[in-house]
Order: structure tokens, then sequence, then C-alpha cells
């Protein structure tokens, strides 16, 4: 959950930066404007190309993905280890 919100919150900022509606967003990334809004909200697991899409469309070096991985394990991660 926290990679989602992580890159939610990333992807909201490039949309606002170019002063796109949730809407014109989600129809250059391919994607429905509810599924969209759902991974910028970070309550969504989202399939792989859908995050290569909004990479590709917000010109995102994948190298961004890493700042979206949190440093420590969550705690449920670690106690199923």
């Amino acid at each position: 959950m926290v990679f989602a919100r992580s890159f939610g919150r990333i992807v909201r900022e490039c949309r606002e930066r170019r002063c796109w509606t949730i809407r014109e967003a989600a129809e250059r990334c391919g994607m429905s404007e509810k599924g969209y809004e759902l991974i910028e909200l970070g309550d969504s697991n989202t399939k792989l190309s859908n995050i290569l899409n909004i990479g590709r469309v917000f010109d995102l070096d994948l190298g961004i993905l890493n700042s979206c991985i949190p440093d420590e394990k969550e705690p449920a991660l670690a106690a199923r280890q």
C-alpha cells in the first residue's frame, strides 16, 4: 500500500503541473477515469502496463519508482517472514 500511495502522489503532482483534469490524464493514459483516480488516491493495485503507460505519458524516469518503495519492510510483511 505504501508504494501505491507514493506512486499516486507522484502521478497527481505530474497531472497538476500540466493543469490536466483527471479525465484528460486518464484519456491520455488509455485508462478509465475511475481507474486513474484510484491510482492517484493510492487505492489501487495497478497493473504494470498501467504504470508504464503513466510513465510514458508523464515522461517519468522509471527510476522514480524506487522512491515509492519504503526503506524498511511494512510490519505486515515482516510478520509473515
